[in-house]
């Protein structure tokens, strides 16, 4: 197992407890800088992902394996208390809040989702909200099916579970290399040791693709695995009791701003989300970031964080796939999986991936047609199709942070940069960048890449 993120953690339990001997490479103590999990809101957002945008196949599939995670989440937390005794309490809910006219057909697909699922939101005044102090929002979506959970409790009480696997040996390293062995797979580590196995999981997010490149003539036949670099905060006590997680909808390419309560009392405020093509794991928070952080969770979540004081800044790093769905399953090479590019999503769906690596692990190639699969085929929608999908959302991006647009103006003025963008699809760079990554988050590197071009 490589990767010791929850994903690698969650999957690393599943295979020790049915009898496999696992050895998990990958950070054990530190910082782990850059790692999604430790940076991570934790929010278990089973519908609150949904967008109005989102065609009605891929709302669908989403939702379908984000429910099927979500089941029996509670018992999953339980077993990691048990191994490793350290408990981890969710909390109940999450609220979803509308500020902005564009926010009412986005409360509208979620709380639709929700009750195609059978668990249906509850829509409530401003007022109802604990924790909420803003002007702008107007209407909160309560979604019951949803929780919260503190993502350092959680990694923690995954950690201490791991160790205390006697079939579990954990190298606390990271991998360089992953190449053939005869009949079975060996994996350098940068410790300069090695590790022989039957088989190898890839879970290091991220960092997989480096790893890729530095393991020549393992062709693996999968997907990209983007990065999408989101920053967060951590705050003092929070003014007024959060009682569950508070939210915005999905908005300029990224989650949207949101509050979460820790164990410990203190106010977790994320997340930006900037498409990153060769992320640096120690890189710190922009200025730029912490500004559109600050002013998006002030302006909309709570007026009075203004007055609370910074504890840390977190960077992490998401890994993703065009299509935005996770790899899970075996590649091209049969003896090599993935259990990666769960995106914002990858606290809520770790036990329910963890499960189905240990189902192909035992049944090779029973994934072969789940959604998730890394052989499966994918669309990757050209530039010109982005830009005419999503004008709008690059205009509400360029205007962060507190910009407001007039109603009804940001396909007029998406429109119009989507048109600028157009005429730059001959330069190299822009073609480059766009054929690196072919989703909706290269939209603001590329006007950016434009922008430079053209002074």
């Amino acid at each position: 197992m490589v990767g010791a993120g929850i994903i690698g953690l969650a999957c690393a339990l599943e295979l020790a407890q049915s009898g496999t001997s696992v050895a998990l490479i990958g950070p054990c103590a530190g910082l782990h800088l850059g790692q999604a999990s430790r940076a991570a809101g934790a929010m278990l957002t089973v519908f609150s992902e949904v967008e109005a945008a989102h065609p009605p196949k891929r709302v669908a599939i989403e939702v379908a394996e984000r429910v099927a995670a979500r089941v029996g989440y509670e018992a999953w937390l339980d077993q990691l208390a048990e191994a490793g005794g350290q408990p981890v309490t969710l909390t109940p809910g999450v609220w979803v809040t509308a500020s902005t006219p564009t926010d009412r057909a986005e409360l509208a697909a979620i709380a639709d989702a929700a009750a195609d699922a059978g668990v249906p939101g509850e829509l409530h005044s401003p007022g109802d909200v604990p924790g909420l102090a803003s002007e702008t929002v107007f209407e909160a979506l309560w979604l019951p099916g949803e929780a919260g959970v503190d993502a350092e409790a959680l990694t923690g009480s995954a950690t201490a579970a791991v160790l205390a696997h006697p079939r579990i040996c954990w190298l606390d390293t990271d991998a360089v290399t992953v190449t053939e062995a005869g009949s079975a797979m060996r994996v350098a580590t940068a410790a300069d040791t090695t590790v022989t196995a039957e088989q190898v999981v890839l879970a290091a997010g991220v960092q997989i693709p480096a790893l890729l490149r530095h393991s020549p003539g393992l062709e693996l036949g999968t997907p990209p695995v983007l990065a999408g670099r989101g920053v967060s905060i951590v705050l003092d006590a929070a003014p007024a009791p959060v009682a569950s997680p508070i939210r915005t909808p999905n908005r300029g390419f990224a989650c949207g701003a949101h509050l979460v309560t820790r164990t410990d009392g203190s106010l977790y405020l994320g997340a930006t989300n900037r498409l990153s093509t060769h992320p640096v794991l120690d890189r710190c928070p922009s200025v730029d970031e912490i500004a559109t952080l600050l002013h998006d969770g002030i302006h909309e979540l709570n007026a009075d964080l203004r007055h609370a004081q910074i504890r840390k800044a977190r960077v992490g790093y998401r890994p993703y796939t065009t299509d935005h769905l996770p790899l899970v399953g075996r590649t091209a090479h049969p003896k090599v999986l993935l259990a990666t590019a769960t995106y914002r999503c990858g606290m809520l769906l770790a036990p329910h991936v963890a499960r189905l690596i240990q189902r192909e692990v035992d049944h090779p190639g029973a994934l072969l047609d789940h959604p998730y699969s890394p052989r499966r085929s994918i669309q990757t929608p050209g530039l010109t199709e982005l830009l005419a999908a999503h004008g709008p959302a690059l205009a509400e991006f360029i205007c962060q942070p507190g910009g407001r647009l007039p109603a009804g103006t940001a396909a007029a003025l998406g429109g119009h940069l989507c048109a600028a963008l157009a005429q730059q699809l001959a330069d190299p760079a822009v073609q480059r960048l766009a054929a690196s990554a072919p989703v909706e988050e290269v939209l603001p590197l590329l006007l950016d890449v434009a922008g430079r071009r053209s002074r």
